[in-house]
């Protein structure tokens, strides 16, 4: 049931369309396929929604069938895998850049839709981009560099840049074009089709289709038309107003204009474009599939349509294996791809994805639905006992439900999944099994996830957010094939049921306790109502675990350390990229130039060791001088003249305090650790808010640079001992020592 989540790092180049694309690190996929060892006969990709991780499958020797439905996605499919030299798309700008428009060339007539004036010399420039307020439906400030004086500035635009706009903003002729394109007269599609229109600004549509219109003209080789379709794209991309000023959504789902948005100039964006569709060679073969031809190892075979589709194609029980990205539901991309897919290639090449037109929302339960028949499609080529693979890079609650649900419901038990809640990461990995699965009472699948929740709860030690019970309850149920029959008995898909019951789970006070502000269930954080004992805390076993690795490593990348403390941390208890880089900067020192981690000098086992005897001696030298009774031992603690203990110190070397929790004591407990692990001591406390409440109720953090001052002080005294201790708190920087 755990398995590692496969780690990877962030790609140098981020490629056309990212925004768009799911966020799959590099060397992640090739990772995950460890798991299915070496390779073996064919690979399946149903869903198309990431061209790094069927490249990635193929570089590792395996032979990849991907469907791709989506023209968008399986134009950029195949230049990924067969990328443009630098200078047809070079050749490309310029031949558009020559064409003939109006008695001028095409490049001075669109530079000249975005003409503003130099505030400092007066002269003439086209703007590399205006920002538009929604409400206000005009453009408030522009941006521009003046190569006559250098001038370069964001400022407030003029009458004459708003007289501009609204003048080249006007539905007209071109509008019309967009829209005949897309769904003409008469066409059930054409109103869905002119909303989606309403998120291009009208001169950026203007544009646009003056381009296609050119493009057409034209008529290109294939050969030359292809590198022309790719800036024609990422152009497209850049022209709407879903890209937000000065931020604005990174990654936008619904089809909706940003407060302020940002009009960029169309003939900047194209120019911009060569260099996104300049990528590096993969080095994979690739043909279309169906194929006559046998298909060897490390080819990419794309198919141009749905997964049920491509099942009838392939040989009954050839795919031994299914290895996929679960995309996220995103009505802004397969709506705009539907309009890029009419005006690049046709209303023919846009016909399979048109009905995205039609859709303004994408729920969970359509969701799941929708994975549950895209796999099932596949059943008649898949092998019996397949093993199936899917990396989740956005994976949300919603999103696992729909992709557990799903999968299940196609005939697919869980065998193992992983997730990282900071970056909303997760994998997962099935096997097809055609055994009957026995419909479940309420009661049964409640108890069941009971269960799940409350293992994951004590293996991971410390009070958990909403996505991790989440996950721990819908595993459980997924293990058991219990989701499947669910399918039969709800109306529309299970999801719903399956909140619902875990609400009412949840808010059981008897089995959980509900941490932090927010009555939603989604808010704060859970933990169990009553335990045994107070087990290792995440954090604590991280920190542990970071340390070793450390220890045995004379240097080592942070993606390696991810992966050997994946291995010993994996499933639900995957730490937090966060908690990962505060361990490893308490510990060691970067080589930024080599991308290298070293364990500090002073974090050898002999230097510590070295620290700890000698901090108790210290501690047990200034007990005496104080005149209190020492007594030794794993606590080492200070007695009064009535044998009552007045203070207990636990030296250590790590920032563990998970053991100490549930502990009443005797005395007030002091930690005594290094000084390095103030960073480890403030992230602890920021994510459990037992740790809070039990430094709250007097428990001491103090570090031995504090206690070597203190047994230095010759003016320490019983009197102000108290006082000269809590002058050490466990921020970054030093406390001030008083003079007297």
């Amino acid at each position: 049931m755990d398995i590692p989540l496969p780690v990877g790092r962030a790609p140098p180049q981020t490629g056309p369309l990212a925004r768009f694309m799911p966020p799959v690190e590099q060397g992640a996929p090739r990772r995950a396929l460890a798991i299915l060892g070496e390779p073996n006969g064919i690979l399946v990709d149903p869903f198309g929604a990431s061209a790094r991780t069927v490249i990635e499958a193929a570089q590792a020797g395996w032979t990849v069938v991907v469907a791709a439905n989506n023209p968008v996605n399986r134009f950029l499919l195949q230049r990924t895998c067969r990328p443009f030299p630098l200078a047809e798309l070079q050749a490309a700008l310029a031949r558009l850049a020559a064409a003939p428009k109006d008695q001028t060339r095409l490049e001075p007539f669109l530079l000249d839709l975005y003409r503003t004036e130099c505030s400092r010399c007066g002269t003439s420039v086209s703007a590399e981009y205006f920002v538009w307020d929604r409400d206000a439906k005009l453009p408030v400030l522009r941006a521009y560099a003046c190569r006559h004086c250098n001038h370069v500035a964001e400022e407030p635009t003029q009458d004459v840049d708003r007289e501009r706009a609204h003048s080249q903003s006007r539905r007209g002729l071109q509008h019309a074009l967009a829209l005949e394109q897309v769904a003409p007269a008469g066409d059930p599609d054409r109103p869905y089709a002119e909303a989606a229109l309403s998120v291009y600004p009208g001169r950026a549509l203007y544009a646009m289709i003056t381009l296609v219109n050119k493009l057409q003209q034209m008529n290109l080789e294939p050969s030359n038309a292809a590198p022309t379709h790719a800036l024609m794209l990422s152009a497209l991309d850049a022209a709407n107003a879903l890209w937000g000023h000065p931020e604005g959504r990174v990654r936008p789902r619904q089809m909706s204009l940003s407060l302020r948005y940002r009009e960029v100039n169309v003939w900047r964006a194209l120019e911009r474009a060569v260099q996104e569709w300049a990528l590096e060679d993969p080095h994979v073969q690739t043909t279309d599939w169906p194929t006559d031809l046998p298909l060897s190892a490390g080819t990419i075979a794309i198919f141009p349509g749905t997964a049920r589709a491509l099942g009838r194609t392939l040989p009954t029980g050839s795919a031994k294996s299914l290895f996929t990205v679960v995309p996220r539901p995103n009505q802004a991309y397969w709506t705009l791809a539907a309009l890029w897919a009419a005006w690049l290639w046709g209303k023919e090449a846009a016909a399979p994805i048109k009905v995205a037109l039609r859709r303004r929302r994408y729920d969970w339960s359509w969701h799941a639905a929708a994975v549950r028949a895209t796999v099932a499609g596949l059943a008649p080529a898949i092998q019996p006992g397949a093993a199936a693979l899917a990396l989740l890079p956005e994976a949300e609650p919603g999103l696992l439900s729909a992709a557990l649900a799903g999968m299940d419901g196609a005939g697919f038990r869980l065998e193992g999944l992983a997730l990282r809640v900071d970056e909303a990461s997760a994998f997962m990995a099935w096997r097809a099994q055609d055994a009957e699965v026995a419909v479940r009472t309420p009661a049964e699948l409640e108890q069941r996830m009971a269960l799940g929740v409350q293992s994951v709860l004590m293996a991971r030690g410390e009070p958990s957010p909403f996505p991790v019970v989440h996950a721990a309850a819908l595993r459980e149920l997924a293990a058991a094939r219990m989701l499947a029959p669910l399918w039969q008995t709800e109306e529309a898909t299970p999801l719903p049921g399956l909140s619902d019951a875990l609400e009412r789970l949840l808010g059981n006070r008897t089995l959980f306790v509900h941490l932090g502000k927010g009555t939603e269930a989604e808010s704060g954080l859970y933990w169990l109502a009553s335990t045994l004992a107070a087990p290792p805390t995440l954090m604590d076993r991280l920190e542990i675990a970071v340390l070793s690795v450390l220890r045995a490593k004379v240097e080592i990348a942070e993606e390696e350390l991810e992966a050997l403390v994946g291995q010993e941390m994996p499933g639900l208890l995957t730490p937090d990229r966060r908690l990962m880089r505060v361990c490893l900067e308490s510990y060691s020192i970067p080589d930024a130039e080599r991308g290298k981690w070293s364990l500090r000098p002073e974090e050898r086992s002999e230097a510590r060791k070295k620290d700890l005897e000698e901090i108790r001696a210290l501690l047990d030298e200034l007990g005496k001088r104080l005149g209190y009774e020492v007594r030794p031992g794993p606590l080492l603690s200070w007695l009064d003249s009535n044998g009552h203990p007045l203070y207990a110190f636990h030296v250590q070397e790590t920032a563990a305090m998970g053991a100490w929790l549930a502990d009443s004591g005797s005395g007030r407990i002091v930690l005594v650790l290094p000084g390095g692990r103030a960073s480890l001591v403030a992230e602890m406390a920021r994510r459990d808010p037992r740790i809070r409440a039990w430094l709250a109720a007097g428990a001491r953090l103090v570090k031995f640079r504090h206690i070597r001052r203190l047994a230095a002080d010759g003016a320490l005294q019983n009197e102000n001992f108290e006082q000269r201790l809590a002058l050490d708190p466990p921020e970054h920087e030093d406390p001030q020592m008083p003079l007297l």
